[in-house]
């Protein structure tokens, strides 16, 4: 059964949402397909829970105050204050929970690559998201995408190797990339020495180096991933 928390009904609209801000309360809307949008509020620290447990898309029940029945949502966005990073507005979608429904989900990367400890590769990542179709009861928090199977420098993920829940569409492009094991570089940075280098770091002192005069030692301020 989903996590239930409580909001109350919202008056208080527009600017003058500020200063429910400042009393510790967080202004919310609830929306959803064929219904009105509802303002609401509940406490921040309520809310930063909800997201920490849960995030964006799981399923939760909020118990609003003055309804007898539970509505079935979605965290679908929230707005956070520029510099202080304090949470300033969500959005709950209500859902059909018969009626599948679209979402983005993380994809996380577990294990370890024997081509890094072997070949001294890097990984790079690449999409860390993915759109997803399925019921909302079966919408999954996040994707687990195992990296023990780069065994090679080069070698790659895509989206098409993501394995899902029974239930669960992908409708991300299968061939974009997750993550790979780039290949390091070998550069000779003073005589009688070498430095183990990566990706566009490695080919930015080689440049300079390439383009220096005199003995071939060169400054470069290439940035690695």
């Amino acid at each position: 059964m989903p996590d239930r928390y409580s909001v109350a009904t919202r008056s208080v609209l527009g600017k003058r949402s500020k200063r429910l801000r400042w009393d510790g309360v967080l202004p919310a809307n609830i929306y959803g397909r064929g219904l009105d949008s509802l303002a609401v509020q509940l406490p921040r620290r309520e809310a930063e829970r909800l997201l920490d447990v849960h995030g964006l898309n799981a399923l939760v029940e909020l118990d609003i105050e003055g309804e007898g029945d539970q509505r079935p949502v979605v965290v679908r966005a929230i707005q956070r204050h520029p510099l202080t990073r304090q949470l300033q507005h969500m959005d709950f979608y209500q859902v059909d929970l018969t009626r599948p429904m679209q979402a983005n989900v993380q994809v996380t990367l577990v294990g370890e690559s024997s081509a890094v400890q072997i070949y001294q590769g890097i990984i790079i990542t690449g999409a860390d998201r993915v759109s997803v179709m399925a019921l909302p009861a079966a919408i999954p928090t996040h994707l687990e995408l195992s990296i023990e199977s780069l065994h090679e420098l080069d070698a790659h993920l895509t989206v098409g190797d993501l394995v899902t829940p029974p239930g669960v569409e992908v409708l991300t492009e299968p061939g974009i990339m997750l993550v790979r094991v780039a290949r390091p570089r070998l550069i000779e940075a003073l005589p009688g020495s070498a430095e183990l280098l990566e990706g566009e770091e490695a080919a930015a002192l080689a440049d300079g180096e390439a383009a220096a005069d005199g003995d071939g030692e060169g400054d470069a301020d290439g940035e690695g991933d």
